[in-house]
């Protein structure tokens, strides 16, 4: 098997290859059977098969003939995209051939960049509302840092709306209802207000219920749906030579995201069965009244040991039940609203001048269970403000026979503020005491010897302070950052025709980013930080008769309220930040493109991208960093696209480095988010569509992308699989024991190979047509957590969806009967260790299958 994996990818190569060499030999059969796409790659309008790009563009025509509904369907459909969920909503990320970056830490920004209608999204979050009313969203693969260059140096996505029209474009209005609640509405019209100029509006509501049931809130609670959405845009053409359009949006989202549900649990180390029985935190769940489920087939004298606790052991339920148990809901909350300008004006020497001006804000407030439990132990929320204000301007033309050339200046302005806040719960002290029994046998002797020690005191003399509990229901730690940032740059890229057949494409981009960031770090103790091993020696030495020093108690005495803090990461004391970062960069890319006919061509192409540097905004180790430095991608490409009579194909052989790559793992305390050294990433991948008769479509890709670390000494540890195995990591130590070196370990989040296939078959009923498509795509195994540990290994999985639909022409109506996912694969986006606990793994689950029916009314 390790051989037939080792040589997928040299087989790739050799496919590539032998396909591309075939295709370039074989004689160009030109028919007009593919309606040609425009994409805007290259900031021009271009047929995207002489794009020399890896793109792909799903059109607004396919989004709805696969019932796309946001980002996280659209990756079923594009190669080399992956979108993910994680705590909320607000915190889902975006990754192209393997490389994203969090969107849990506000100090961190996408390598995708993410654009709609070209103006420019710093926040991930900000762009997984509903897809309406969209003419097209493309995905760049590879860096992008020459014409887009804001934090690119993975790809980019672009998306274009529908924009209005003087010749009278369609409306439409679309119903959609379906299992778990589903109801969702979209609208969108276009009214024509003069010869030169026509309003669009557009509006969209879906709420559906979760899909994930909670014993304590309900059945299908957790992970609903509830997004509302408007677009307004008014385009003004005078002439051939100028055009405006001005888009105001609002959309804001507030549901009950995103749950992780228990996958591995932690009432025993599965070591431990065989011999002294050894629990983990969770049986400490149950001695707090606690609920947990397991699918474990522990022995029966187990779970009775552990049955006069007072909690709930509910066995037979696993991961794939989508069931659990919390004392807090999850709060997702964010609206997104912004007000853009754009202007194209074509002068007579047939230059063109654009203008992008725009505004955003978005604002978030989410809130999780921090134990992901029913037992109260402590809440975590984030409340965050951003607002951008960005100016492009870009001036393009032509020269001689086929040249082409583009030049600008670019400028974004930032502010973020966010606030975190860690709050304890009723359970939180006798929970993290019961984790620690030394710590319960410290306090126990150190409230004896102060009791001693006061009652030798002189009467009258002041006493020393009782010792108090490490924690109380009001512990808390409060993140406050600001982050106010500009950036500017100054970009250009010129095509040189070298004769009839080939093309040389130069460009270069210079950014200089400065980012002040302020970090203020407060918490509820109010005491010098206890020094345990002091206490420790005084103890002994009180035991033994030997002089003691008693003020080392003093830490832990009234009113030390909150001293507990300083054992733990998440709420300890830390320096507040006061830093500025600077960055500047060049990228460029070059390029030569050979057009071997007019239906095919071949290109290769060098590139490099850049994102800047930040701050963790979170309570992490001492060890880790705070400040991390920018992100940089070089990246090499060979690619092939040809029409050739009823086959669109397009291919693409790649290798991009990554020096300092930003990589995030979340250590159940907090986000290590640092540089990791070096990061490989190579690959292909193949795309097409074939319409062998006049009824039937057939569309295919596949992908093999392998990224590994080549240089990450300072990695994050297992800790779930050391618990129920007894074996170490195997990774080497770093330079701190807290850290492991996972040099040549792969990247989480990136299954090696994906695949899709769909099938859309056509039938003429009368006057109407009735149609029936099918979509397969596959995924292999993958970790889901950036410490590799292998219980957060995906398991290959598939997702079938299927549409029936007819085409009323009568009525210019479609009514179609959908399912989703309809073999109920049951997968999950992200792992992760459940905060200050041991052995339990937590996951969040994905879509399950899902079923409806949807009418839409087109208007001429």
């Amino acid at each position: 098997m390790m051989l037939i994996k080792n040589s997928l990818p040299t087989l790739g190569r050799y496919a590539f290859v032998a396909v591309t060499g075939f295709m370039l030999t074989a004689p160009a059969i030109a028919q007009d059977i593919f309606e040609e796409i425009i994409v805007t790659a290259q900031r021009r309008d271009q047929n995207i098969m002489e794009v020399p790009v890896a793109v792909t563009a799903v059109t607004g025509a396919q989004i709805e003939a696969s019932g796309i509904k946001d980002m996280f369907d659209l990756q079923q459909n594009v190669p080399g995209l992956i979108v993910g969920q994680s705590q909320t909503a607000t915190t889902s990320n975006f990754a192209i051939r393997g490389i994203g970056s969090t969107a849990n830490n506000f100090g961190v920004e996408s390598s995708v960049g993410l654009y709609v209608d070209e103006v420019y999204r710093s926040r991930q979050g900000s762009m997984i509302n509903e897809l309406v009313d969209v003419e097209a969203v493309e995905v760049l693969r590879g860096p992008q840092g020459t014409l887009f260059g804001k934090n690119t140096p993975a790809g980019a996505i672009l998306v274009r709306t529908v924009a209005p029209s003087t010749d009278g474009r369609n409306g439409f209005i679309d119903l959609t209802a379906g299992d778990f609640g589903l109801v969702r509405l979209s609208a969108a019209s276009n009214f024509i207000l003069s010869d030169t100029t026509a309003l669009r509006a557009t509006v969209f509501s879906s709420q559906r219920d979760g899909y994930v049931d909670d014993d304590n809130f309900g059945s299908d609670f957790h992970n609903d749906r509830d997004r509302f959405g408007v677009r307004l845009q008014l385009r003004w053409e005078p002439n051939d030579s100028f055009d405006m359009r001005i888009i105001a949006d609002y959309a804001e989202i507030d549901e009950t995201c995103c749950v992780a549900v228990s996958r591995v649990d932690s009432l025993y180390s599965r070591a431990s069965l065989a011999g002294v029985p050894e629990n983990g935190t969770d049986a400490i769940f149950l001695g707090l009244g606690g609920t947990v489920y397991t699918d474990f087939p522990y022995p029966q004298p187990f779970l009775d040991a552990l049955a006069p606790l007072p909690g709930t052991i509910v066995t037979g339920v696993g991961f794939d039940e989508f069931r659990t148990s919390y004392d807090s809901a999850p709060i997702s909350q964010s609206e997104d609203s912004g007000l853009s300008v754009i202007f194209n004006k074509t002068f007579d020497n047939g230059m063109t001048l654009s203008s992008i001006s725009a505004y955003r804000s978005f604002d978030t407030f989410d809130s999780i269970d921090g134990d992901f439990s029913n037992t109260p132990i402590f809440v975590r929320t984030n409340d965050s403000e951003q607002s951008s204000f960005s100016q492009e301007f870009r001036l393009a033309g032509e020269f001689g026979d086929g040249g082409n050339w583009v030049t600008g200046v670019y400028y974004f302005g930032q502010e973020i503020s966010n606030l975190t806040v860690t709050d304890a719960d009723v359970a939180f002290n006798p929970y993290v005491l019961a984790t620690n029994p030394d710590l319960v046998t410290l306090m126990a002797g150190a409230t004896q010897v102060i009791a001693l020690v006061n009652s030798q005191l002189p009467p009258g003399a002041p006493l020393l302070p009782p010792v108090v509990q490490p924690y109380s229901a009001s512990s808390a730690a409060l993140n406050d950052f600001n982050q106010d940032q500009d950036g500017y740059a100054v970009f250009g890229q010129v095509d040189i025709p070298m004769g009839d057949k080939f093309q040389l494409t130069l460009g270069a981009r210079y950014t200089d980013e400065t980012k002040r960031i302020t970090g203020i770090f407060t918490d509820t103790s109010v005491g010098p930080p206890p020094d345990l091993v002091a206490m420790q020696t005084a103890l002994i030495a009180a035991s033994l008769g030997q002089p003691f020093d008693i003020f080392a108690f003093l830490p832990i005495s009234a009113p030390n309220e909150s001293w507990g803090n300083y054992l733990l990461t998440e709420l300890s004391p830390r320096p507040n930040i006061n830093t500025k970062l600077e960055d500047d960069k060049t990228t460029g890319t070059a390029k030569l493109t050979w057009f071997v006919s007019d239906d095919s061509m071949l290109y290769a192409s060098f590139a490099t991208g850049f994102k800047s540097g930040g701050t963790n905004t979170d309570r992490i180790d001492p060890s880790i960093d705070t400040v991390f430095g920018a992100e940089d991608s070089t990246s090499f490409e060979l690619g092939y696209k040809a029409v050739l009579g009823p086959v669109r194909f397009s291919a693409a052989l790649y290798q991009t480095d990554f020096d300092d790559f930003q990589a995030n793992t979340f250590t159940g305390t907090g986000f290590n988010l640092q540089n990791a050294g070096k990061v490989e990433i190579n690959g292909f991948e193949i795309e097409g569509t074939w319409r062998p008769t006049d009824n039937l479509e057939l569309q295919a890709f596949y992908a093999h992308n392998e990224a590994e670390y080549v240089f990450f000494p300072v990695g994050t540890c297992w800790t779930t699989t050391p618990f129920h195995t007894g074996l170490p990591d195997p990774a080497p130590p770093g330079p701190d024991p807290v850290q492991c070196d996972r040099t040549g370990d792969p990247l989480p989040y990136n299954p090696e190979d994906r695949a899709f296939v769909a099938g859309t078959q056509n039938w003429a009923v009368g006057n109407n047509n009735l149609w029936f498509r099918a979509e397969w795509s596959y995924a292999s195994s993958q970790f889901t957590d950036g410490d590799l540990d292998p219980l957060t290994e995906q398991d290959s999985f598939s997702i079938i969806n299927l549409r029936l639909g007819l085409d009323i022409d009568s009525w210019n109506s479609t009514l179609t009967l959908w399912g989703r996912n309809v073999t109920d694969e049951r997968w999950y986006h992200g792992s992760f260790d459940a905060p200050i606990q041991l052995g339990r793994m937590n996951s969040y689950p994905s879509e399950p299958a899902t079923y409806g029916i949807t009418f839409q009314k087109n208007f001429d």
